[in-house]
Protein backbone atom coordinates (compact mmCIF):
# COMPACT_ATOMS: atom_id res chain seq x y z
CA UNK A 1 0.00 0.00 0.00
CA UNK A 2 3.17 2.27 0.73
CA UNK A 3 4.06 3.77 -2.78
CA UNK A 4 7.05 4.30 -1.31
CA UNK A 5 27.51 24.67 27.97
CA UNK A 6 27.27 22.81 30.48
CA UNK A 7 23.39 23.38 32.03
CA UNK A 8 22.54 25.99 34.49
CA UNK A 9 21.58 23.73 37.86
CA UNK A 10 18.26 24.65 40.11
CA UNK A 11 19.30 24.35 43.72
CA UNK A 12 19.03 20.36 44.19
CA UNK A 13 15.98 18.88 45.46
CA UNK A 14 16.36 15.11 45.99
CA UNK A 15 13.71 13.14 46.53
CA UNK A 16 12.79 9.76 47.53
CA UNK A 17 9.67 7.19 46.50
CA UNK A 18 10.52 3.92 48.09
CA UNK A 19 13.94 3.18 47.08
CA UNK A 20 14.13 5.30 44.66
CA UNK A 21 16.47 8.21 44.13
CA UNK A 22 15.91 10.87 41.80
CA UNK A 23 17.86 13.01 39.81
CA UNK A 24 18.88 16.79 40.67
CA UNK A 25 16.67 19.10 38.30
CA UNK A 26 17.60 20.06 35.58
CA UNK A 27 17.16 22.29 32.78
CA UNK A 28 15.29 20.07 30.51
CA UNK A 29 17.16 19.70 27.27
CA UNK A 30 14.38 17.70 25.27
CA UNK A 31 13.83 20.83 23.11
CA UNK A 32 17.07 21.04 21.23
CA UNK A 33 17.23 17.40 20.99
CA UNK A 34 13.90 17.28 19.72
CA UNK A 35 14.86 20.01 16.82
CA UNK A 36 17.92 17.67 15.90
CA UNK A 37 16.10 14.74 15.28
CA UNK A 38 13.18 17.23 13.08
CA UNK A 39 16.19 18.38 11.04
CA UNK A 40 17.52 14.28 10.69
CA UNK A 41 13.78 13.69 9.42
CA UNK A 42 13.51 16.60 6.98
CA UNK A 43 17.07 15.04 5.10
CA UNK A 44 15.08 11.58 4.83
CA UNK A 45 11.88 13.29 3.77
CA UNK A 46 13.97 14.94 1.19
CA UNK A 47 15.28 11.36 -0.24
CA UNK A 48 12.09 9.88 -0.45
CA UNK A 49 11.01 8.83 -3.83
CA UNK A 50 7.70 7.44 -3.97
CA UNK A 51 8.07 5.44 -7.07
CA UNK A 52 3.96 4.97 -7.84
CA UNK A 53 3.24 8.34 -5.90
CA UNK A 54 0.29 6.17 -3.75
CA UNK A 55 -0.35 8.10 -0.67
CA UNK A 56 3.52 8.03 0.53
CA UNK A 57 2.56 9.47 3.74
CA UNK A 58 0.68 8.28 6.47
CA UNK A 59 -0.59 10.16 9.85
CA UNK A 60 -1.75 8.91 13.01
CA UNK A 61 -3.05 9.02 16.85
CA UNK A 62 -3.22 6.48 19.17
CA UNK A 63 -4.19 5.60 22.55
CA UNK A 64 -2.90 2.66 24.72
CA UNK A 65 -1.62 1.53 28.15
CA UNK A 66 1.90 0.93 29.42
CA UNK A 67 4.09 0.89 31.74
CA UNK A 68 7.97 0.21 33.27
CA UNK A 69 10.10 -3.23 33.73
CA UNK A 70 12.28 -1.72 36.41
CA UNK A 71 10.51 1.08 38.47
CA UNK A 72 10.01 0.58 42.10
CA UNK A 73 7.36 2.84 42.45
CA UNK A 74 5.28 1.64 39.66
CA UNK A 75 5.28 -1.78 38.41
CA UNK A 76 1.78 -1.76 36.97
CA UNK A 77 1.18 -1.66 32.93
CA UNK A 78 -2.10 -0.01 32.86
CA UNK A 79 -0.75 3.22 32.66
CA UNK A 80 -2.39 5.70 29.91
CA UNK A 81 -0.75 6.93 27.10
CA UNK A 82 -1.16 8.38 23.32
CA UNK A 83 0.65 8.60 20.76
CA UNK A 84 1.09 10.81 17.30
CA UNK A 85 3.03 9.40 14.25
CA UNK A 86 4.06 10.53 11.13
CA UNK A 87 5.86 8.26 8.50
CA UNK A 88 6.71 8.35 4.93
CA UNK A 89 7.85 5.99 2.36
CA UNK A 90 11.19 5.63 1.17
CA UNK A 91 10.53 2.36 -1.57
CA UNK A 92 8.31 -0.45 -1.41
CA UNK A 93 9.18 -2.26 1.61
CA UNK A 94 10.68 0.90 3.80
CA UNK A 95 9.55 3.69 5.14
CA UNK A 96 11.10 6.24 8.46
CA UNK A 97 8.32 7.32 10.95
CA UNK A 98 8.49 10.25 13.73
CA UNK A 99 6.78 9.52 16.89
CA UNK A 100 5.68 11.79 19.38
CA UNK A 101 4.13 10.25 22.72
CA UNK A 102 3.21 10.69 26.42
CA UNK A 103 3.30 8.31 29.14
CA UNK A 104 1.81 8.51 32.74
CA UNK A 105 3.48 6.32 35.26
CA UNK A 106 1.29 7.22 38.53
CA UNK A 107 -1.16 4.05 38.49
CA UNK A 108 -1.38 2.67 41.61
CA UNK A 109 1.25 4.87 43.73
CA UNK A 110 0.74 6.59 46.52
CA UNK A 111 1.82 9.83 48.53
CA UNK A 112 0.32 12.09 45.52
CA UNK A 113 3.33 10.96 43.46
CA UNK A 114 3.32 11.93 39.40
CA UNK A 115 5.24 11.20 36.56
CA UNK A 116 5.20 11.64 32.96
CA UNK A 117 7.40 9.95 30.23
CA UNK A 118 7.81 11.88 26.94
CA UNK A 119 9.72 10.80 24.22
CA UNK A 120 10.62 11.46 20.27
CA UNK A 121 11.47 8.88 18.09
CA UNK A 122 12.66 8.44 14.53
CA UNK A 123 13.20 4.60 13.54
CA UNK A 124 13.22 2.87 9.80
CA UNK A 125 10.89 0.36 9.57
CA UNK A 126 10.17 -2.74 7.12
CA UNK A 127 6.77 -3.58 5.94
CA UNK A 128 5.45 -6.79 5.24
CA UNK A 129 2.06 -7.70 3.28
CA UNK A 130 -0.09 -10.16 4.63
CA UNK A 131 -2.75 -10.39 2.50
CA UNK A 132 -5.73 -8.24 4.50
CA UNK A 133 -3.27 -6.08 6.33
CA UNK A 134 0.16 -4.70 6.53
CA UNK A 135 2.60 -5.57 8.99
CA UNK A 136 5.76 -4.33 10.47
CA UNK A 137 8.48 -4.03 12.03
CA UNK A 138 10.80 -0.96 13.25
CA UNK A 139 14.13 0.23 14.99
CA UNK A 140 15.15 3.37 15.82
CA UNK A 141 16.37 6.40 18.33
CA UNK A 142 14.82 8.66 20.71
CA UNK A 143 14.81 11.46 23.40
CA UNK A 144 13.25 10.72 26.61
CA UNK A 145 12.41 13.33 29.39
CA UNK A 146 10.99 11.87 32.85
CA UNK A 147 9.51 14.59 35.04
CA UNK A 148 7.07 14.48 38.15
CA UNK A 149 6.64 15.59 41.71
CA UNK A 150 6.15 13.89 44.85
CA UNK A 151 5.51 15.73 48.14
CA UNK A 152 9.21 15.80 48.69
CA UNK A 153 9.66 18.61 45.24
CA UNK A 154 10.12 17.98 41.57
CA UNK A 155 12.18 15.83 39.28
CA UNK A 156 13.22 15.81 36.32
CA UNK A 157 15.84 14.22 33.57
CA UNK A 158 16.16 13.41 30.48
CA UNK A 159 18.14 11.14 28.13
CA UNK A 160 18.96 9.28 24.55
CA UNK A 161 17.56 6.08 24.35
CA UNK A 162 16.38 3.22 22.08
CA UNK A 163 12.95 2.00 20.77
CA UNK A 164 11.82 -1.21 18.92
CA UNK A 165 8.15 -1.97 17.91
CA UNK A 166 5.72 -3.73 15.20
CA UNK A 167 3.01 -2.93 14.47
CA UNK A 168 -0.33 -4.27 12.06
CA UNK A 169 -2.07 -2.08 9.84
CA UNK A 170 -5.76 -2.70 8.88
CA UNK A 171 -7.38 -0.95 5.69
CA UNK A 172 -11.05 0.31 6.49
CA UNK A 173 -10.97 2.30 3.35
CA UNK A 174 -8.34 3.82 0.35
CA UNK A 175 -7.17 6.16 3.16
CA UNK A 176 -8.20 5.44 6.24
CA UNK A 177 -6.95 2.53 8.70
CA UNK A 178 -7.17 0.71 11.96
CA UNK A 179 -3.47 0.47 13.21
CA UNK A 180 -2.56 -1.37 16.22
CA UNK A 181 1.38 -1.08 17.71
CA UNK A 182 3.69 -2.80 20.60
CA UNK A 183 6.80 -1.00 21.08
CA UNK A 184 10.03 -0.96 23.50
CA UNK A 185 12.07 1.58 25.03
CA UNK A 186 15.09 1.77 26.19
CA UNK A 187 16.75 4.77 27.93
CA UNK A 188 19.46 5.72 29.92
CA UNK A 189 17.70 7.45 32.71
CA UNK A 190 19.00 6.29 36.16
CA UNK A 191 15.67 5.85 37.59
CA UNK A 192 13.93 4.05 35.25
CA UNK A 193 15.49 2.30 31.98
CA UNK A 194 12.91 -0.29 30.37
CA UNK A 195 9.54 0.53 29.19
CA UNK A 196 6.83 -1.37 26.93
CA UNK A 197 3.17 0.04 25.59
CA UNK A 198 0.64 -0.75 23.11
CA UNK A 199 -1.21 1.30 21.45
CA UNK A 200 -4.04 1.18 19.25
CA UNK A 201 -5.29 4.05 16.89
CA UNK A 202 -6.67 5.19 12.84
CA UNK A 203 -4.42 6.17 10.10
CA UNK A 204 -4.64 8.31 7.36
CA UNK A 205 -2.87 7.89 4.18
CA UNK A 206 -2.27 10.98 1.53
Amino acid sequence: MWGTGTPDRHPVVETRIGEVDFPPVEDSSLKRLTAILFLVALTLLAGATPAEELRPFRLSVSTGLGGSFDSEADTSFDNSSFQLGFAWARDHITLVGVRYGQLDLDSGTADGFGAELTYVTIAGEYVFSEGYYESGLYLGLGIYELDGTTSLGPFDETAVGLTVGVTGEFPITARWAILLEISGHYADISTVKLFAIGHAGLAYRF
